[in-house]
């Protein structure tokens, strides 16, 4: 059994960045976090909640002995595939949805920067961070060296 799993890889504690950011120079600077709101990043509306929807609906509503014999049966099939893939879309957005912070840094020349990012870590007014802003935009890391 062991070997069947020998190569897959497992999320690791390690951050995580998107390959984008491989080979970009990147600018590192150190701030005080002045404000800090949680707030949250809308999901995925992807066809996948939508056709699943739709087709758990249509089964749902398919008439015992399995086959539509009336223009009722179509239309009630139906109707319950549109309310499926309504609610199927609804409920892909609301599973894929993130908490995230809005941070608010101010810089040691007095500029201000906002900032919102997925939680955790989850960032106190008072901590030092450091912005580390390039091309893909911007990240906020705790400034450990101070």
């Amino acid at each position: 059994m062991a070997v069947a799993f020998a190569g897959c890889t497992f999320p690791s504690s390690s951050q995580t960045l998107p390959a984008s950011q491989v080979g970009h120079m990147q600018k590192r600077t150190v701030g005080t976090v002045i404000g800090a709101k949680p707030v949250v990043i809308d999901g995925q509306k992807t066809s996948l909640g939508q056709y699943g929807g739709a087709i758990i609906g249509g089964a749902a509503a398919m008439p015992s002995g399995g086959y539509i014999s009336s223009r009722g049966d179509a239309l009630v099939m139906a109707g319950a595939s549109l309310v499926g893939a309504i609610a199927g879309q609804a409920v892909e957005e609301l599973a894929t949805r993130k908490k995230a912070q809005e941070i608010t840094v101010e810089m040691p020349n007095g500029d201000v920067y906002v900032i919102v990012q997925p939680s955790p870590p989850d960032f106190q007014v008072g901590d030092k961070v450091h912005i580390i802003s390039g091309v893909g935009g911007a990240r906020l890391e705790l400034a450990l060296d101070f």
